[in-house]
């Protein structure tokens, strides 16, 4: 059911150890965006090396999935990016997959981001929306550097995890 795991400016990445047992059991793709990289992929190790460019000094949200709607494919990893909007999901919606396309990648496209294009990121309409939809999902999303978190996410070592099912 994947994991999203943010990484705060000024904190340090998890360790290798950590990022090895969310893969082991979500390692249908990987995604990250940060202030200044992003990456998608299939392959975890190319993954790693996209993502040790990531410095300290960088916010950071981190996908792992484990794919319940859509195939296994690239095309199918978070975070969906529109006009520099990105979203990152970890739960299960009640969608119906199109085109091969996630719950994910729907919810973002159709009613995430006309939110954000017609009331802005930071919006009480916006926020207000995707509050009351993430009911047990976890989302992230980033805008110019700003990461939001919806849902409720566990804190370790300064990096918040959408779910600890990989300890």
């Amino acid at each position: 059911m994947c994991c999203i795991i943010y990484k705060p400016k000024g904190v340090q990445m998890p360790t290798l150890d950590t990022l090895n047992k969310v893969q082991r059991i979500n390692h249908h793709g990987y995604g990250f965006v940060s202030s200044k990289h992003r990456c998608k992929t299939m392959d975890y190790q190319k993954f790693l090396v996209h993502l040790s460019k990531v410095g300290i000094e960088e916010e950071c949200i981190i996908h792992m999935r484990w794919a319940t709607h859509g195939s296994k494919c690239r095309k199918n990893c978070h975070p969906f990016v529109e006009n520099g909007v990105y979203f990152a999901h970890n739960g299960v919606l009640p969608i119906q997959s199109v085109n091969d396309m996630t719950d994910s990648e729907i919810f973002f496209r159709s009613q995430v981001y006309p939110l954000v294009e017609r009331y802005g990121y930071e919006s009480e309409v916006t926020e207000s929306f995707i509050s009351a939809t993430a009911g047990s999902s976890r989302f992230a999303m980033m805008y110019r550097g700003k990461v939001k978190l919806y849902g409720n996410y566990m804190k370790l070592n300064g990096v918040y995890y959408s779910n600890l099912r990989w300890l």
